[in-house]
């Protein structure tokens, strides 16, 4: 049952409604002027308010306003006289939930108690999914990368209009960044994100996808249908892949993009929409340029703030900790018993490189939850590639330390042997040694003099 506020200085219908109220279970707190209901509201927080418009010390839309500024989700239902509907219709350009007039009945004024309450449960329950899967979604590690990464999604997410571009290898989480600029802007927030991937659909049906069509605009047009541009209006628009988006599309986005308008497929009508566009790609887009596969006038356009995404391998001890995050989430979600893992496997999992980058590791620590029946993950229980991938870390170290060299000298040998190779196959022809290496020949010459070698 609710705690409510009645603000109301009619004595007797305050008493009525407390009656009635109180009879079904809920606990009533009258008021019978402006101010100090005001001050009850700020050490207090009931669930609805019952507010008389007209009122001894001061005017009901006033102590509305004041109401949202504390609580901007707190329903308040309005109490006002016929003769005072602009009011109440001013009211509920200012939030209020619902309005009465006088006289009512007291079953008209229960009857929206309930509604309110059975709404503000429904809220709540949206807000708290919505947390809990902010929560999931939540950009984890402490790398000086990837705070640099959460820097910049706030600032971004601030400026409502601004256009994004995500970069990074496949697996990275670039998703994960587009969700949490939409999620952290304080506006868009509340509206759809809307995400569409444009390698995975044919030219044809990705364009009625963005645009929506009219009645009869083809063959199989039977009947309207609403783009995605449109259903994302005031929320966010996620383009996953555009590097695989064809040609004629990339026009009519561009298109887009500077005017804010499109038209369905087989309409005249302009339609305008208030969304903010966040582009993702694995692929280098410069050199889709060159190739001529992808607009120059596009990559600018959505090019405004570029982030990007640093692949797992460059993120150091944030392995760890992602590892502990998918493996406490895991645990919860497959209802398991504790699981730790033992330092042999933590390191393993450091030292691997991660091809598949976080999508690769979340994969792998759910399939260990799945699989494992005791407490503890060991290094056996981990794929040959990352035991693999221990095995040679440990036997290269084996190596620097029975043979008391550095790096520097490692690598000196190893680009001894590859410019000794390539000469060998070249013949003794320099030019054409360092064409094989992918290097000047005066490079060549360089790395030559090195190794104390004679050069023409």
């Amino acid at each position: 049952m609710a705690n409510i506020m009645v603000v109301d200085d009619e004595v007797v219908l305050v008493n009525s409604l407390k009656f009635a109220l109180e009879n079904d279970g809920h606990k009533v707190m009258p008021f019978y002027e402006g101010n100090s209901a005001v001050h009850y509201l700020i050490s207090h927080e009931p669930d609805l308010i019952l507010l008389d418009l007209r009122l001894p010390d001061m005017h009901g839309l006033d102590i509305l306003r004041k109401i949202k500024g504390m609580n901007s989700n707190l329903p308040t239902i309005v109490i006002t006289a016929h003769g005072d509907i602009n009011s109440a219709i001013n009211a509920m350009k200012l939030g209020a939930f619902d309005f009465i007039l006088k006289p009512f009945e007291l079953e008209e004024i229960t009857m929206l108690v309930d509604k309110s309450q059975t709404e503000a449960k429904l809220y709540n329950e949206v807000e708290l999914l919505r947390s809990k899967r902010f929560q999931q979604e939540t950009i984890v590690g402490e790398s000086k990368e990837i705070l640099e990464v959460k820097e910049k999604i706030k600032k971004v997410a601030g400026i409502d209009e601004c256009t994004v571009l995500i970069r990074g290898e496949s697996g990275t989480g670039k998703e994960l960044v587009a969700k949490a600029i939409h999620n952290e802007s304080p506006e868009r927030k509340k509206m759809p994100f809307i995400d569409i991937n444009c390698s995975a659909l044919p030219e044809q049906l990705l364009e009625s996808e963005l645009f929506g069509y009219e009645k009869g605009a083809f063959t199989d047009a039977k009947h309207k249908k609403v783009g995605l541009l449109e259903l994302a209006d005031k929320g966010t628009l996620f383009l996953d892949e555009i590097g695989d988006m064809p040609l004629n599309l990339q026009t009519k986005i561009l298109r887009f993009l500077e005017s804010r308008s499109f038209r369905r497929i087989g309409g005249e009508k302009e339609i305008v929409v208030d969304v903010r566009v966040i582009a993702a790609t694995n692929t280098n887009l410069e050199k889709s340029i060159k190739e001529k596969k992808f607009r120059e006038d596009l990559y600018y356009r959505l090019n405004v703030v570029p982030i990007s995404v640093p692949p797992l391998r460059e993120r150091g001890a944030d392995v760890a900790i992602l590892s502990k995050h998918f493996l406490s989430y895991f645990i919860k979600k497959f209802a398991k018993s504790n699981i730790t893992f033992s330092k042999q496997a933590e390191k393993a999992l450091l030292e691997y490189h991660w091809p598949g980058n976080v999508r690769e590791l979340k994969n792998l620590i759910e399939r260990l939850v799945i699989l494992k029946s005791g407490s503890l993950i060991e290094l056996k229980d981990l794929p040959d590639e990352i035991k693999k991938a221990e095995n040679i870390k440990s036997s290269n170290a084996k190596i620097l330390s029975d043979h008391g060299k550095s790096l520097d000298d490692m690598l000196l040998n190893v680009e001894y042997e590859l410019i000794r190779d390539a000469l060998i196959k070249a013949k003794g022809v320099k030019s054409v040694a360092a064409d094989m290496l992918g290097i000047s020949r005066h490079s060549l010459k360089r790395r030559l003099q090195k190794f104390d070698e004679k050069t023409e």
